[in-house]
């Protein structure tokens, strides 16, 4: 189930994360990712879960995360346009976030740098 979930997300195109506000009110999983401007690739940050997605991606703008502090950064630097966003809607995403965590580790080979717990499960 892992391995299906993360091949979504992988699949799934990247919103600009300043237009959050057409991700839906829903549970889910979802990755945070930062556009370089030397290349055209999304580098995966961070993966999270939410009983509310629409609403988590909205308060990593003010949260004590690391990643909630390169968030902050970047709208300082830019606005946050570097910033991308992509989720799916799952049931039941509390309990296997450190799985999709490792999922999206071993399918991307990259670590996600902002990970730092390996998930809550």
């Amino acid at each position: 189930m892992a391995n299906d979930i993360c091949d979504k997300l992988i699949q799934k195109q990247w919103l600009r994360y300043t237009d959050s506000s057409l991700i839906p009110n829903v549970g889910g999983i979802y990755v945070i990712g930062v556009k370089r401007s030397s290349k055209k690739a999304i580098r995966y940050l961070y993966l999270g879960q939410s009983k509310d997605v629409h609403d988590r991606i909205k308060r990593h703008k003010y949260g004590k995360q690391a990643i909630d502090a390169f968030i902050k950064r970047n709208y300082r630097r830019n606005g946050g346009n570097d910033l991308r966003v992509k989720w799916i809607q799952e049931q039941r995403h509390k309990f296997k976030e450190g799985e999709y965590i490792k999922c999206m580790e071993e399918k991307l080979d990259n670590k996600l740098k902002y990970n730092k717990k390996g998930g809550n499960n």
